[in-house]
């Protein structure tokens, strides 16, 4: 018995801390986008990830029964949080403007991670960045 209640204090613990951890995250978002919108749930959940979400993601953003953001529980600690802050964007752009561009919650997550001093992956993102849009023509008139 004794065993059972410190590993449920644990669990707690760890729920409280990731909870914390999530909300940071979210009110730099609020900031970084400007955005008033309110908190989103957030499920972690690795089978309604592979279920809902496009192939081979981390996690997505569905705006169905009031919203949510669904993440992986298997996703590496050192992204966490930059998929978190990406879907966490997502969000707040569907929420303000009922519009996702994902051009723009690219160079926002590189922001993120300048602003959190990981210059390291901010390059990596970056990159990744340019190879999704490299090639693409913006015209404006």
């Amino acid at each position: 018995m004794k065993n059972l209640n410190k590993l449920m204090l644990v669990a707690i613990l760890g729920l409280t801390v990731t909870v914390f951890a999530d909300n940071a995250v979210f009110s730099k978002a609020q900031s970084i986008l400007d955005s008033d919108a309110p908190e989103i749930a957030v499920i972690y959940d690795s089978s309604l990830v592979a279920k809902i979400c496009p192939k081979g993601s981390a996690g997505c953003f569905t705006s169905a029964d009031d919203g949510s953001i669904l993440l992986s529980e298997e996703i590496p600690s050192h992204h966490h949080d930059v998929v978190l802050f990406g879907l966490y964007a997502d969000y707040i752009q569907y929420e303000d403007h009922r519009v996702i561009d994902s051009n723009y919650t690219c160079d926002l997550k590189v922001q993120f991670l300048q602003g959190e001093n990981e210059t390291h992956l901010a390059n990596l993102y970056q990159g990744q960045c340019n190879t999704l849009y490299k090639g693409q023509i913006l015209v404006s008139l």
